[in-house]
């Protein structure tokens, strides 16, 4: 859908293709796709959407102006991010063609009607408890870092004058803090060498980006904003490169390659620009250098991808549960007390998917403990098993303790007391 949506802007066979090619092999669009992440489904619904939008654009009278909505509207009840992004998207598409569908505005009243009414439910679970709870959890707010800075500062003069208050507001720091989170994924450090710092979200010694897509992201911009006759094509790729990463700044884990992913679109627009450009060039050399550069990069990919990452990133996959559940299903019965690490995520989450435990069982007995500051609860104990490693363990004890995956290879270490 994005080479006909390029195609469709530019009517350029090479361009779409080129667009095509850089995201299909692209690192940070292949991981989240590969892990069927529900980012990489809102985002297909996105793209979706927009081709779909100027199809609309193109024929105002077809069948297009009830189905451009609709994928927006199915990206908002598959991720978090897109209830920020699509509506956002949907706006500036209406802005940029405002002419356009004013002239049509008849024939989407009911289109957008229909739309209205679907995205209630939506509405109403984030207004309730689903938006609210997930933004206490992940949201700016959440990292208390601002707010003890504001203290600190504040602490420095002896006496509290509004101009103190002012300069060192917690809201002033917040703000601050928005903003460097934001700029944040434009970071070359992010984007082409070190990655996110999630494990899950990137490869070992990688940026989310080829390093050799470098030169030609920085000429497609230059092309973009120079060259390029498409209006709606510039407009579009500038929109969505700065609309993309609002609801991951909007998090205190920015920046993240997750919660911007629609980022990969217009960058993927970017460096095909720049691809096209150098490509039209008639140099044989010029053009197996660059060949050959993109052949080795997507080789380093797929070794760090298969060969390292499996290795360096073990723990950041749950890799040992689906092993040492069983094993602890058959020793439940020999020991008064089992005790399993809860360093790796939530263990329990694992315990009852590999153990099959009885769902009706578990929801006799299921106990979750106090919210911790991000708002998340856990459960701490079933039957005999605890989900932690005490101070002090007691006699008749089955231990599983985590290890130095790095250096053992394994997840976790076992013994008794």
């Amino acid at each position: 859908f994005l080479y006909h949506l390029v195609l469709l802007l530019t009517n350029n066979y090479l361009l779409s293709n080129l667009t095509a090619i850089v995201l299909a092999v692209n690192p940070w669009h292949l991981q989240f796709s590969r892990g069927a992440w529900e980012s990489s489904t809102a985002l297909f619904f996105i793209i979706l959407g927009i081709y779909y939008f100027y199809k609309f654009i193109a024929t105002p009278k077809s069948i297009y102006r009830y189905l451009f909505l609709l994928p927006f509207i199915a990206s908002l009840y598959i991720y978090h991010s897109a209830r920020l992004i699509s509506p956002l998207i949907v706006f500036v598409l209406f802005l940029l063609n405002f002419k356009l569908l004013i002239s049509s505005s008849k024939k989407l009243i009911f289109p957008c009607l229909l739309a209205f009414i679907l995205t209630i439910p939506v509405f109403i679970s984030f207004l309730n408890s689903g938006g609210t709870t997930r933004l206490g959890g992940v949201g700016l707010m959440a990292d208390r870092g601002p707010l003890s800075r504001s203290e600190e500062l504040l602490n420095h003069h002896n006496n509290v004058k509004l101009i103190n208050r002012g300069m060192h507001n917690r809201r002033v720091l917040y703000a601050l803090s928005w903003l460097e989170k934001y700029t944040s994924h434009f970071n070359l450090n992010f984007l082409f060498i070190d990655g996110d710092q999630v494990p899950r979200s990137k490869n070992p010694e990688m940026g989310q980006l080829y390093l050799i897509e470098l030169p030609f992201l920085l000429l497609g911009i230059y092309i973009l904003l120079k060259y390029q006759s498409s209006k709606a094509l510039k407009y579009l790729v500038i929109s969505l490169l700065f609309i993309s990463p609002l609801a991951s700044s909007l998090t205190f884990q920015a920046p993240s390659a997750l919660r911007a992913l629609p980022m990969v679109i217009p960058l993927s627009i970017l460096i095909a620009l720049g691809l096209n450009h150098v490509l039209s060039i008639k140099n044989f050399t010029i053009k197996l250098l660059i060949y050959l550069s993109f052949f080795l990069s997507v080789f380093y990919y797929l070794d760090s991808y298969y060969n390292h990452a499996p290795s360096r990133y073990s723990f950041a996959w749950n890799r040992g549960f689906s092993e040492i559940i069983p094993f602890i299903e058959l020793q439940k019965d020999n020991y008064d007390h089992i005790y399993l690490t809860d360093k790796y995520d939530q263990p329990y989450i694992l315990y009852l998917f590999y153990s099959r435990y009885n769902p009706f069982e578990i929801q006799n007995q299921i106990e979750l403990t106090p919210p911790d500051q991000f708002g998340f609860s856990t459960v701490e104990k079933i039957d005999n098993i605890t989900f932690k490693i005490p101070d002090e363990i007691p006699s008749g004890s089955l231990v599983i303790d985590a290890s130095d995956f790095q250096l053992s290879g394994e997840s976790f270490k076992i013994y008794t007391k």
